[in-house]
């Protein structure tokens, strides 16, 4: 905040859209069955939960993906992810914040593969990417505590 700016720390609620080459280039790879945290003009998928229909009270089957709202109930959405991963035999690819200074994140990061994004993800697909450090926790593989990158740069440039 700047001398003599005011700030009321109110912020208009952002929805963060996965972009659609981040999409496209990990659905080749896991060609997803439902979107588990969408809205209508956003969902990825044919199939998703919308904020109406909850997700966190949803079973989630088959292959989800999962662009959790980034607020403080980011928590729920990664435990929820790895719970469902563990019950219904799922494969959950969860897109989130790097959060490797919390609590949470200790408890899952040996529960699942990592991917660390190299790059700025532009979420609503615009030109600045977002500044936080981002990552998919992929769970439900046979690959839990592995970690790997994914160069987005390149995927933004369709770089291969």
């Amino acid at each position: 905040m700047g001398i003599g700016k005011i700030n009321n720390f109110k912020s208009d609620k952002v929805v963060y859209s996965t972009p659609v080459k981040l999409f496209d280039f990990i659905n080749s790879e896991f060609n997803f069955d439902i979107d588990v945290c969408a809205l209508p003009e956003n969902a990825k998928c044919k199939s998703y939960f919308s904020p109406e229909i909850d997700g966190l009270s949803q079973d989630w089957k088959g292959i989800c993906l999962m662009n959790p709202p980034f607020n403080k109930d980011l928590k729920k959405w990664i435990l929820k992810a790895q719970l469902e991963s563990k019950k219904h035999n799922s494969v959950i690819c969860c897109l989130v914040p790097f959060r490797g200074n919390t609590v949470w994140f200790r408890d899952v990061c040996m529960d699942c593969e990592i991917r660390f994004i190299i790059g700025e993800v532009n979420f609503n697909d615009l030109e600045r990417g977002l500044w936080l450090p981002m990552c998919l926790m992929i769970f439900g593989t046979d690959k839990l505590g592995q970690f790997s990158y994914i160069d987005y740069k390149k995927i933004r440039k369709n770089i291969n």
